[in-house]
């Protein structure tokens, strides 16, 4: 496709003027470059050589989010990564190809990309609004412990996945995270746990007990 022109009718024009007439882009397929931290890259590096990721069968495929939220219809492939370092931003450009057949995509778009890293079998997620940080910022969670009483676990969170965290430490598949009514609770506080209505299978809405009368 051919973009407006630089020049108007009638204008003076030579061949090595430094302004093109036009630029002519090709929009299907079209390119959409991603940049990756070099911090992101060395985790996922290490994830993947010590076994706690997997290569999944469609790896290279990315899929993209448009600055309203709604997703582009069309999956695209991931092509390569850049072999160096961009000092001023400290991250490595992923390059991924898409399918533009309508021209939606547009040069210049700023889009959200999503890619699949790996595949963690034994990952637990939990709510963000589970999660809380004490007053040096240090990430912790209160779940329900064996006499229904509210307890203290310090976390180590890998990232930020939708509304969930990805825990690395700190919590066992079967734990019981409260998400709700955090700010009456205190660690050893009784409480009636309730299931949270989420799908995150680590997870629980509790209320505080109240004595009978």
């Amino acid at each position: 496709r051919i973009g407006r022109s630089n020049v108007t009718d009638g204008a003076i024009v030579t061949a090595y003027q430094p302004i093109p007439l036009a630029t002519i882009q090709q929009l299907d397929p079209i390119y959409v470059d991603v940049p990756q931290s070099t911090t992101d890259l060395l985790r996922l590096q290490s994830r993947l050589k010590d076994g706690r990721l997997q290569q999944g069968a469609d790896q290279d495929k990315v899929k993209l989010i448009f600055e309203d939220s709604t997703a582009y219809p069309q999956e695209g492939t991931l092509q390569f990564s850049d072999v160096t370092v961009d000092p001023t931003t400290g991250s490595v450009t992923l390059r991924a190809l898409f399918p533009n057949p309508e021209g939606i995509l547009l040069p210049g778009m700023f889009v959200q990309t999503v890619i699949k890293e790996g595949i963690n079998e034994h990952a637990i997620l939990v709510p963000q609004q589970g999660v809380s940080r004490d007053p040096k910022g240090n990430p912790f969670a209160l779940i329900v412990d064996g006499e229904n009483k509210a307890a203290y676990r310090p976390l180590t969170l890998e990232k930020a996945i939708g509304d969930k965290w990805i825990v690395n430490t700190g919590l066992a598949t079967g734990d019981k995270v409260i998400v709700e009514g955090l700010l009456m609770l205190r660690p050893g506080t009784p409480v009636n746990a309730t299931p949270f209505q989420s799908g995150a299978t680590t997870s629980g809405a509790v209320q505080p007990s109240t004595a009978a009368k």
